[in-house]
């Protein structure tokens, strides 16, 4: 009995040693073991975490990830576990609910080690989403928690393109579009704009970088006012297409 109960503890360690020398398949069996045999073990977050990072489905990682939020909220893996959730959100274009599941790690650990990373993939999300007022508090709040870091260096290098930005704005007739796509790949934003040009509506491609990436933003317009915008934004949304009212 004892050396079972030996094997089952040292099941956890077992597959931390693997998945850290690359032995994925050998570590993603030691942690599913231990979640199992172990379920109410202090040390099935951190192998719940880690079966999330050995999962080749993003769609099954990002369970496992939230799952230990949801159980073990107060372990130290929670705040690692909420990061990686977002971060597949964003991988996958899903920004709204990437930034959600930022602001609440944020609210949740406040205390957490990854604080500027945190804020400063806020604002590369807010940046995306258009808000570039929210995007510069969080590149702000990144550069002076995250003094000497990487983030504080990335996060000064946003905010400098912001202000070159706005510095260089000018009024132009038809002050607001309506953004319909946001494309890493160029061809995909000018298919886009094509099928809305055959139906008659004008619009143009506005290239950005955000975090040294970049995007393909199909913005159509130009309308005067925000109302009309809106209005027309809430048509698109009626028919199950993406919309978003942007400033020019």
């Amino acid at each position: 009995m004892i050396g079972l109960l030996f094997l089952l503890g040292a099941s956890l360690n077992d597959g931390l040693a693997a998945a850290r020398a690359g032995e994925y398949e050998a570590g993603r069996r030691h942690f599913a073991a231990f979640v199992s045999e172990r379920p109410n073990d202090a040390g099935v977050a951190q192998a719940t975490l880690w079966l999330g990072r050995l999962e080749q489905d993003p769609g099954t990682a990002r369970e496992l990830y939230l799952r230990v939020v949801a159980r073990h909220g107060a372990s130290p893996y929670a705040d690692s576990a909420l990061f990686e959730a977002a971060s597949i959100d964003y991988a996958f274009g899903l920004y709204q609910q990437a930034t959600t599941k930022l602001k609440q790690l944020l609210s949740l650990y406040p205390a957490t080690p990854l604080l500027a990373e945190t804020n400063y993939w806020l604002g590369v999300c807010y940046m995306i989403l258009e808000d570039k007022s929210t995007a510069a508090v969080h590149f702000q709040k990144a550069r002076s928690r995250g003094a000497g870091s990487i983030w504080s260096l990335l996060a000064a290098k946003e905010l400098e393109g912001i202000g070159a930005e706005t510095n260089g704005t000018t009024a132009a007739e038809g002050g607001y579009a309506v953004q319909v796509g946001s494309f890493t790949d160029s061809s995909r934003a000018e298919k886009l704009l094509s099928d809305y040009q055959a139906g008659g509506r004008s619009g143009e491609i506005k290239q950005a970088t955000v975090a040294g990436r970049i995007y393909y933003r199909l913005w159509l317009g130009p309308f005067a006012t925000q109302q009309e915008a809106s209005t027309y934004a809430e048509s698109l949304k009626s028919q199950g297409k993406a919309a978003m009212v942007v400033k020019r």
